[in-house]
C-alpha cells in the first residue's frame, strides 16, 4: 500500500445537505387541495418541452434533432446533485470522465505536479483534445513542466450553470479548434432562471455541506426585472479541505495513504443585465469572476528517494483566477429581410494559475521556493446570422465568423538561501495566438428527413516574442507557425416513428499545436542523466474524422439511445518525447512530435422512465 496515490480508488461515500431560502417581493400565497394524477399525466405536464441544446448547430434545437449523442445537466440536476467541482459535476455521465490527478506534488522540484480537475475525457481522448467553453468562450489550456500542472476544469465553478450540453463527437465545424472528441458547454444562469417565484425581485440564499472534503458552501444572489431591464447578482463561497479516503496509515512519510492536509477556498461572481431597448433588439452585458486557492502541506514527499533526509517542511500553494467580461447583441427584424436573427458578441478573458512551492531543511540550503504563473489573455468576438427558407422543403442556415488573439505567458522564479538556484526564465517565449474562423450550417427538412451538412474554414498562427527571460533556458530563435484547416460534417436524422428516429453523423476535427510545443523548452546539463527540451515548428495540426450511427426514441414516460461509433485520428500530438536518447554528458534531447494514426471504436446505451410521479429510473452503459 506504500505507494497508493492520496486518492485512493477507495472513497466514502458523499453525504450531501443543501438548504435554499427564496425571498420575493409582491409574493401571493394560496391554498389548494392537490388533486392525484398519473404517472403519464405528471410526465406529460414536466416533460412536454422537450430538452433544447445549443451545441449541435450553434442556435436552439431540440436534442433529437442532432444527428448526433449529446446529454444535458440541467439546473435541476446540478440543484440535485450539489457537485463541488467539474468532477463531480459530470460523474454520472456515461462514457465521460474527469482526470483530477492525485497531489502528490512537491514543494520545489519532481515530475510529479498538481493539474486538479485537469480536463474532460469523451470516448477516450481528454485535455486539450475535447473544447470545453462557457457561453461561447473557449477554457485556457493545460500546460505541464517538471513540478508545474495547470489542468482546466479547476477555473469552472458549477453553481453559475443553468444548462451544461456534452457533445460526444467531433465539433470542430461548430466551434473550431480543440474539438477533435466533442465539446461541453457551460451555460451561465440568467436573471429569469433566478425569480423562480414570478416576482419582479427576488432574493435567494442556499447554504451547503458536503462530508466527502468537509466543505461548506454560502450562496447568496439577487435578481430584478422591470419593462426593458433585468438584472442579477449571483455569488457563491466554498470552504473545503482534503477529500478523504479509506487510507489508515497516517505518517508523515512516502507511505502514507491518507490525504495530505489541504484547505480549499472557492469564490464566484455572475453579474449580467439584460437591457430591450425596444422589440426585436436586446443588449446582455456579463460578468464571471472565479478564484481558487489549495494550501496543501505534503507530508507524503518525505522519505521520497529525490529528496534530502534533513526536510523539515514541505508546503505548496496553487491559485487559480479566470475572469470573463463579455457583451452580447441579438437582433431580431421585425419586419421582412434577408435574416431572421442576428447575434454578435465580443469578450475578454484573463485567466492564471500561480504555483508556489516551499521546502525547509536543517542544512543549508534552509529554504528553496519555487513560483510558477501560466497566464493567457484573450480578447474576441463572433458574427452569427440565422435564415430560413423554402416551403416543402425548408433550410435553417446558419453562419458567421469568429475571431480571436490569446497572448500566452509564462514565468517560472524561486528562491534558494545558498544563492546558487533558480534563475528567472520562461520555458517558452510569449506568443500571440490568433485564430479565425468561418462557418456554415444548414438543416435541410424533407418530410420525416432532416440533413444538416455544415462547412467551417480555420486558420491560426503562433507568432512568439523573443525576450531574455526566454535566452536563459534557449538559444534557438523561436520560429513562427500558421496553418489552416476545413472541417467538413453531414448529418441525418430519419423519424420513422416517434418510438424510433434513425440518427447519423461523419464529423471532422482539427487541433492546433500549443506555443510550448512549437518553440522553447528547458535545459539541464547538471543533472545525473542531463537533458534539454526543443520545439517543435514543423508541428501540424491533429485531425479527426469521426462516424457515429444510433437509433433512439421516446414519448411522454420513456425515452432511449443506441449508438455506435467510431474516430480515426491523425497526427497526434506528444509533448515531451525522447527523440535522442545519449550518454552523459551529453544531454537527451526531447520534443513534441506528431504520432502515427490511431482507431478509436465503441458504443453507447442510454435510457430513461418516469414511471410514477416524482420517480424515474435511468441506465446507461458506454463502452470504448
Amino acid at each position: 500500500m506504500a505507494d497508493l496515490p492520496i486518492s485512493s480508488v477507495f472513497s466514502l461515500p458523499k453525504l450531501s445537505l443543501c438548504l435554499g431560502l427564496a425571498w420575493g417581493t409582491a409574493a401571493s400565497w394560496a391554498q389548494t387541495v392537490p388533486q392525484p394524477v398519473s404517472a403519464v399525466q405528471h410526465a406529460q405536464a414536466t416533460h412536454t418541452l422537450k430538452a433544447v441544446v445549443v451545441s449541435g448547430s450553434r442556435v436552439e434545437q431540440e436534442a433529437d434533432d442532432v444527428p448526433a449523442t449529446i446529454t444535458t445537466i440541467t439546473a435541476q440536476d446540478i440543484a440535485n446533485q450539489n457537485p463541488t467541482d467539474l468532477e463531480d459535476l459530470l460523474k454520472n455521465e456515461v462514457g465521460v470522465s474527469v482526470r483530477a490527478q492525485p497531489n502528490r506534488a512537491s514543494g520545489v522540484f519532481y515530475s510529479t505536479g498538481r493539474g486538479g480537475n485537469e480536463g474532460v475525457n469523451i470516448r477516450g481522448l481528454e485535455g486539450d483534445q475535447v473544447r470545453l467553453q462557457v457561453d461561447g468562450v473557449n477554457l485556457p489550456a493545460t500546460y505541464e513542466s517538471g513540478p508545474y500542472a495547470a489542468g482546466r476544469g479547476d477555473t469552472l465553478e458549477p453553481e453559475g450553470y443553468k444548462r451544461v450540453e456534452i457533445l460526444r463527437g467531433a465539433s470542430s465545424t461548430q466551434f473550431g479548434s480543440d474539438g477533435l472528441a466533442g465539446a461541453v458547454s457551460f451555460l451561465t444562469k440568467d436573471p429569469s432562471d433566478l425569480l423562480a417565484l414570478g416576482n419582479p425581485t427576488q432574493f435567494n440564499l442556499k447554504t451547503a455541506y458536503a462530508s466527502a472534503d468537509s466543505s461548506f458552501q454560502l450562496a447568496p444572489s439577487f435578481a430584478f426585472k422591470g419593462d426593458t431591464v433585468q438584472g442579477m447578482f449571483l455569488t457563491s463561497f466554498r470552504r473545503g479541505h482534503e477529500t478523504d479516503n479509506m487510507g489508515t496509515n497516517d505518517v508523515a512519510n512516502r507511505s502514507r495513504s491518507t490525504p495530505n492536509p489541504s484547505d480549499v477556498k472557492v469564490g464566484y461572481l455572475l453579474s449580467k443585465l439584460v437591457i430591450t431597448p425596444s422589440a426585436g433588439h436586446q443588449i446582455k452585458l456579463a460578468l464571471e469572476s472565479i478564484r481558487r486557492q489549495n494550501d496543501t502541506n505534503i507530508l507524503s514527499f518525505f522519505g521520497d528517494p529525490y529528496t534530502v533526509a534533513t526536510l523539515t517542511q514541505v508546503n505548496a500553494r496553487e491559485k487559480i483566477s479566470r475572469d470573463l467580461a463579455k457583451i452580447d447583441y441579438q437582433y431580431i427584424p421585425t419586419g421582412p429581410t434577408w435574416f431572421d436573427m442576428l447575434r454578435t458578441s465580443g469578450y475578454g478573458q484573463r485567466s492564471t494559475n500561480h504555483q508556489y512551492g516551499f521546502e525547509a531543511r536543517s542544512t543549508n540550503p534552509l529554504v528553496r521556493t519555487r513560483d510558477t504563473d501560466y497566464s493567457e489573455d484573450t480578447v474576441g468576438g463572433s458574427l452569427q446570422f440565422e435564415s430560413t427558407a423554402g416551403q416543402d422543403i425548408t433550410h435553417r442556415f446558419v453562419y458567421g465568423l469568429d475571431a480571436a488573439q490569446a497572448k500566452v505567458t509564462l514565468l517560472k522564479e524561486g528562491y534558494s538561501s545558498s544563492g546558487a538556484a533558480f534563475v528567472k526564465n520562461t520555458s517558452f517565449p510569449d506568443t500571440d495566438y490568433t485564430t479565425y474562423g468561418a462557418f456554415v450550417l444548414d438543416e435541410i427538412n424533407f418530410g420525416a428527413i432532416s440533413l444538416t451538412p455544415g462547412l467551417r474554414y480555420d486558420s491560426f498562427k503562433l507568432s512568439p516574442k523573443t525576450s531574455a527571460l526566454y535566452q536563459v533556458n534557449n538559444l534557438t530563435t523561436p520560429s513562427e507557425l500558421s496553418d489552416s484547416a476545413l472541417s467538413p460534417k453531414l448529418g441525418m436524422v430519419w423519424r420513422v416513428a416517434p418510438m424510433a428516429q434513425l440518427f447519423t453523423q461523419y464529423a471532422h476535427g482539427f487541433r492546433a499545436p500549443k506555443p510550448s510545443q512549437v518553440n522553447g523548452g528547458v535545459t539541464n546539463l547538471t543533472n545525473t542523466d542531463p537533458y534539454t527540451s526543443i520545439g517543435n515548428p514543423g508541428l501540424k495540426p491533429q485531425t479527426s474524422d469521426t462516424l457515429e450511427i444510433g437509433l433512439r426514441g421516446g414519448d411522454a414516460t420513456r425515452h432511449y439511445s443506441v449508438s455506435a461509433f467510431q474516430g480515426k485520428y491523425k497526427d497526434f500530438i506528444a509533448s515531451n518525447v525522447m527523440v535522442t536518447d545519449n550518454t552523459a554528458p551529453t544531454p537527451d534531447v526531447f520534443q513534441s512530435i506528431n504520432l502515427n494514426r490511431v482507431t478509436i471504436r465503441g458504443f453507447e446505451v442510454r435510457g430513461n422512465w418516469h414511471f410514477a410521479k416524482g420517480w424515474t429510473a435511468t441506465a446507461a452503459y458506454a463502452h470504448t
